[in-house]
């Protein structure tokens, strides 16, 4: 998609990024990582949206096997610079997905459903490609108090699907997915997080 491209990864154009590029992935990623060690979570791993493949990059010691997809073709671009060997592709996520149903152990959809067509659907599309047991990670602003005094500071006009929280507890519940750890935050520079503000949530939750 022609929109998530160098100017939109770098700031030039309406996102909430100054430049993607120099995001320190340790730290932006801090709280998953931990997360993922600490389950000793370990297979295949999937990061739906992982433009310049800085997760993917983390995961690459804890999981056997790495999978990696973005909307846009820049970000893929990049991505492969720094992920050699890794399964990369350009693809939307409001499209049907080439993967094998209950394959992967573990994936994460950061900051990119909330750019989706229909969080719901795209929810199921990824929990059907999920193993039973399995877990995913969700973060994603929220349609909460914050957002109606402060929405103007959010400069991304691809935010077309955000949720309320009480929408992705249903969806939770509508595709067995069961909340394991939930964390609520405003974001802060520098990768801080203002706890307990729910401008945002990242949401750890396993399949049934």
């Amino acid at each position: 998609m022609g929109y998530f491209d160098e100017d939109y990864f770098h700031g030039r154009k309406g996102s909430n990024y100054s430049d993607y590029g120099n995001i320190d992935p340790k730290k932006k990623f801090r709280n998953i990582i931990s997360f993922i060690r600490k389950r000793k979570i370990s297979g295949r791993f999937l990061d739906a949206g992982c433009a310049f493949g800085l997760l993917v990059s983390e995961m690459k010691s804890h999981f056997g096997e790495v999978h990696g997809f973005d909307v846009s073709d820049y970000a893929i671009g990049k991505a492969k610079t720094r992920n050699s060997g890794v399964d990369l592709r350009v693809i939307n996520l409001d499209d049907p997905l080439p993967y094998l149903d209950e394959s992967f152990d573990c994936i994460t959809a950061l900051d990119i459903l909330e750019h989706t067509e229909s969080f719901d659907e795209n929810v199921g599309k990824l929990t059907d490609k999920l193993k039973s047991g399995g877990y995913m990670i969700v973060s994603t602003p929220l349609d909460a108090w914050p957002r109606k005094l402060f929405g103007f500071l959010d400069k991304d006009e691809t935010h077309i699907s955000v949720p309320k929280e009480e929408d992705l507890r249903d969806m939770a519940d509508k595709n067995k997915l069961r909340i394991v750890k939930e964390e609520k935050f405003a974001a802060l520079p520098m990768h801080g997080r203002l706890p307990f503000v729910p401008a945002s949530i990242e949401l750890y939750m396993q399949k049934d």
